[in-house]
């Protein structure tokens, strides 16, 4: 008898289905074909075991079983449950006719449990839109669809819990995963951060500098002396920013699913991604790779905040991978048979030292360093990367007294409070749009949305002539305005908002 079952396996951020074919005739082998990896091979022992305890078995005759499509690799233990179920439907041990309505996956352990699978959260949504009306899997993994509309997703625990789904889907519901209300956090979302801003001593222009670029997705290098505060107002910013909305929450999530790094009993994700690579990171690691593609740091800071702590002291290679995803948001990852494309729009902070020992800034007689060392540690930085960096910061060493004083300063709650406003209203602006925030207005809608009048535009002029401003700079200069603009709740760019942009931007850089 033939019977098929439904799968699916993940290539890059899309799934793909798999169909598990499974025929039993007469004879005593057992085949497992269509590109199976190592571990789908293995199955057949854990399959064996965990049927024996439900009362299956696998028979003694003649096995085959299919994965199609034959050309695309099968990687993982995933599989194990829809090969599992093919083979007791295909023997005549259990009858069910809702096959072609459900995705069935999980691993298999010797007693039947199912463990949690990656890529579960882009498996379900690939599901819903080809039409099926539910997915069964292991309940930790069955989390990541909870706030998927269209679809059912089971929560299994062992492979009797995905029998008795399939024996009767209506009398299932309590296996149904329950949907998370929009706009409610699951437990230990609401947590309290542990870095904020009312711990920063002085620093106010630094702290300005972040506010704008948190309420823009703006990018920022902060330049200044060590123990100045320029790591820890980094490690502030996840503080200020506001929650993903849900199409963010589920873009981001789906990276975190494949790459198995989705707390998977909380749902999706709403907290915005914090990565700090050290600078020791290879290039592989940051835009991601392996055999099968997996994400890298640079994707996985998607819709969040990615943080290169001495940003000098990073590879050359590392620092310029970094020109494609800065501009357009996306890094692809190639490999022999095929290409893998991941977002990658993150707000990118960067902090490093003026000079190798750090004191250039300081009193002078502190900086020990020769200017052809300090030329070099500056180069390590390419122009076109400086370029790619919305806002330059130079950080100065705290004064004594704002050390000392008990003053605290403006705490990370009020700052956000005006983040989120100017977010709105640019979610408000760009809702018909493919974009959220004005660091991510491309230059087609840039005269659109950053229209200046005359005045605005003679001023401009004359500046970038005078500073010799690039092309690419005149559009950050642009979109740090209209920033600044939301802020305070301006609906033109004036030439106060231009004023302030230039500072930011045309700051001196190291």
């Amino acid at each position: 008898m033939l019977c098929k079952v439904y799968c699916a396996c993940c290539s890059g951020l899309d799934a793909v289905t798999v169909t598990v074919e499974v025929e039993v005739t007469d004879g005593i082998q057992f085949f497992l074909v269509g590109l199976p990896d190592s571990a789908v091979k293995e199955s057949q022992q854990r399959i064996g075991s965990a049927l024996n305890h439900y009362g299956f078995r696998i028979p003694g005759k003649k096995i085959v079983i299919n994965m199609a499509p034959a050309n695309i690799h099968k990687t993982g233990s995933s599989f194990d449950a829809a090969i599992a179920i093919g083979i007791i439907c295909a023997s005549e041990q259990l009858r069910v006719d809702c096959l072609k309505d459900f995705f069935i996956m999980g691993e298999l352990a010797l007693d039947g449990t199912l463990r949690p699978v990656q890529g579960a959260l882009p498996i379900i949504i690939h599901a819903q839109q080809q039409g099926f009306k539910g997915c069964i899997l292991p309940t930790a993994s069955a989390m990541e669809g909870a706030e998927i509309d269209g679809i059912t997703v089971f929560g299994a625990d062992n492979i009797g819990d995905i029998i008795e789904i399939l024996r009767s889907p209506e009398l299932a519901a309590d296996k149904v995963v329950k949907m998370i209300p929009d706009g409610d956090y699951p437990s230990g979302e609401k947590k309290k951060f542990d870095y904020n801003f009312e711990d920063v001593k002085g620093q106010e222009t630094a702290k300005k500098g972040l506010e704008i670029a948190a309420a823009g997705g703006h990018n920022v290098l902060m330049v200044g002396s060590p123990g100045c505060g320029k790591t820890f107002m980094a490690k502030c910013i996840p503080s200020i920013l506001p929650p993903m909305e849900k199409e963010e929450a589920i873009e981001t999530s789906k990276i975190y699913s494949i790459a198995g790094q989705l707390d998977t009993m909380n749902g999706l994700m709403r907290i915005r991604p914090f990565r700090a690579p050290h600078h020791t990171i290879t290039v592989p690691a940051l835009v991601g790779g392996g055999p099968t593609g997996m994400p890298g740091e640079i994707s996985l800071a998607h819709n969040g905040v990615l943080f290169a702590d001495e940003f000098a002291e990073f590879s050359r290679q590392s620092i310029d991978v970094l020109r494609q995803p800065l501009e357009d948001g996306v890094i692809q990852v190639s490999r022999v048979k095929t290409k893998y494309v991941y977002p990658a729009r993150f707000m990118f902070v960067a902090a490093m030292n003026p000079c190798p020992c750090g004191y250039i800034y300081d009193e002078p007689g502190k900086c020990t360093c020769s200017s052809s060392a300090i030329m070099r540690y500056r180069g390590r930085v390419s122009g076109p990367v400086y370029d790619r960096i919305d806002i330059h910061l130079n950080v100065r060493q705290v004064k004594s007294n704002e050390i000392v004083s008990g003053a605290q300063a403006e705490p990370s709650e009020k700052i956000a409070l005006r983040v989120l406003a100017a977010r709105e209203i640019q979610f408000e602006r760009y809702k018909n749009e493919q974009f959220f925030t004005n660091a991510q207005i491309p230059p087609s809608k840039l005269n659109y949305y950053c229209g200046l009048s005359d005045k605005e535009q003679i001023y401009l002029r004359k500046i970038i002539q005078q500073l010799k401003i690039s092309a690419r700079g005149y559009s950050r200069i642009l979109k740090i305005a209209r920033t600044i603009a939301d802020l305070q709740k301006d609906r033109n760019i004036s030439i106060e908002h231009i004023c302030a942009a230039i500072q930011f931007r045309c700051n001196d850089r190291i």
